[in-house]
């Protein structure tokens, strides 16, 4: 690996940690594993430094299925092996009969000082939120968690992953048709906006492509995941042909 290449200091901390656990954790025979961050982008880092088919024994854990936060680990065995994250589940009586946000609930567990990469997935709820931190974060956040924001009736409870009860995300099929794979063109048939205000937003670093900040003039390929602030998220389903002028039919799937 030539680490000079590598500008960006995120994905040069995160190859080096990848490389340095894999090897302890084959040569130790012990389970290691990241900080939590978004699994496409770990995916997308991965790929692109040709590194996902060296590793040896690994992988993504989130708690769900659907996770977008995850943990790469090490050398980890579920027969035997206690698992490197757990789920919270956070009762909140606001007597308001609104669910808080994730926005709330991130707030009160950063308050405490915990670090952000020691949290995955808020899955806000009617009743309160699932939250899955790395294991030594749970007995934390329970003895220590006794509010959200103004709202200090509160229960913390560690529960297994199988007594979470997440619904699939709901998603709609977009269809339509784009001269070329740029993010530009995609995102403005995904989410409904033009062109020129895609490029802008993009330019404010508020569109991502698997977990990557991006330029409208980068393509994407089928499977990729878009993100665009204020608009939504959505995945690249199907390229189902091209039309007489040569323009691509896609397939979008636009999560709502």
């Amino acid at each position: 690996m030539n680490w000079m290449n590598i500008a960006d200091q995120d994905e040069k901390h995160f190859l080096k940690m990848v490389i340095e656990y894999n090897e302890k954790a084959s040569r130790q025979y012990r389970m290691l594993s990241t900080p939590f961050y978004n699994r496409d982008w770990m995916e997308e880092v991965l790929n692109r430094y040709h590194l996902l088919t060296q590793l040896e024994s690994y992988t993504f854990l989130g708690g769900y299925e659907y996770a977008e936060r995850q943990v790469l680990a090490f050398g980890y065995e579920e027969t035997y092996m206690e698992c490197p994250i757990r789920a919270s589940k956070i009762t909140v009586k606001t007597g308001i009969g609104k669910p808080l946000s994730h926005r709330d609930f991130l707030g009160a567990l950063l308050g405490l000082g915990i670090k952000r990469e020691t949290i995955g997935d808020i899955i806000p709820t009617d009743f309160g939120a699932y939250v899955i931190v790395q294991e030594e974060m749970s007995d934390f956040i329970g003895t220590y968690l006794t509010g959200i924001g103004r709202y200090q009736k509160i229960t913390v409870e560690e529960i297994t992953f199988e007594e979470m009860q997440i619904e699939s995300p709901k998603t709609k099929a977009v269809t339509g048709t784009v001269p070329s794979l740029r993010v530009d063109a995609i995102f403005a048939l995904a989410f409904g906006v033009s062109r020129s205000e895609v490029v802008k937003l993009l330019e404010q670093e508020r569109g991502k492509v698997n977990g990557m900040s991006v330029r409208g003039s980068q393509l994407m390929k089928v499977g990729d995941t878009g993100t665009l602030r204020g608009y939504g998220k959505m995945r690249l389903s199907a390229i189902n042909g091209y039309t007489k002028k040569e323009r691509m039919h896609l397939t979008i799937e636009k999560f709502i």
